[in-house]
């Protein structure tokens, strides 16, 4: 799911008495933040990119909801 769900993540935290001023960057999967990275390796990148262009969302999400079920057959994700 990490090449799907974007997230925000905390730049910077300031107080300012006592409130707390949080900014943060624009949301991003962990995927495109590797890809945006200039220490990952190229090669690497490219594995990864590779990689991502096999996945479908809908069918790992199908997987993770029978995974679940097995796990916590009550529950229906």
């Amino acid at each position: 799911m990490n090449h799907f769900l974007p997230v925000q993540k905390l730049v910077t935290k300031v107080r300012a008495g006592s409130k707390v001023k949080k900014v943060y960057d624009d949301p991003k999967t962990p995927y495109q933040r590797v890809i945006d990275a200039v220490e990952v390796d190229p090669k690497a990148q490219r594995k990864l990119r590779a990689r991502h262009t096999t996945l479908d969302v809908v069918k790992l999400k199908q997987q993770l909801d029978q995974l679940l079920n097995t796990l916590i057959p009550t529950k229906q994700w």
